[in-house]
């Protein structure tokens, strides 16, 4: 007999500490989570900006005046950055490639302002011709939107990062 409730108190004790971990975990998995996110989007933000002002020097120093260089027109000597899908690509015009970057998972990167319109930059580091507006970039994680950052790319070129968006300038600035 006694063997069988010691089997039930095991039983018993073995369910009362899965218990206290599901409390736990029910506590520590959603404050996990908010804390990856605003990593997660702090990185992929920080990035995004770096390598805007990457393609910006690389513009300054590498396109030159000159209308023809090696059969090609000098716009297409210009790197640029075009978002879309959630990631962004980086086209390098001397090896004629894309590099495409994936943000980290449940991170999404959207062009808010200009869209489908890619960040290219002129010979004095200015957003080039046409494309002389200012642009806002959000990047944010799935379920926590209202913790976007945002790139913002501004008529002078200058390019930064802003934390929320209710007074993040945009093209009709």
């Amino acid at each position: 007999m006694r063997r069988t409730e010691a089997r039930g108190a095991a039983l018993i004790e073995v369910l009362m500490v899965l218990s206290v971990l599901t409390v736990l975990l029910s506590v520590l998995l959603p404050a996990g989570f908010s804390l990856y996110a605003r990593a997660a989007v702090e990185y992929e933000a920080m990035r995004l900006v770096a390598e805007l002002r990457r393609v910006q020097a690389v513009t300054r120093m590498t396109t030159p005046p000159l209308y023809m260089m090696q059969g090609r027109a000098a716009w297409e000597r210009e790197p640029r950055v075009r978002i879309r899908a959630g990631s962004y690509a980086v086209h390098h015009p001397f090896a004629g490639e894309d590099r495409v970057h994936k943000p980290l998972p449940r991170v999404r990167i959207v062009q808010e302002t200009m869209r489908e319109t890619p960040v290219v930059f002129g010979r004095n580091g200015e957003i080039a011709g046409r494309w002389s507006h200012n642009m806002k970039i959000r990047v944010y994680a799935e379920g926590c939107e209202e913790r976007a950052l945002y790139v913002v790319i501004d008529r002078a070129a200058r390019i930064r990062l802003q934390r929320g968006g209710q007074d993040a300038p945009d093209e009709t600035d």
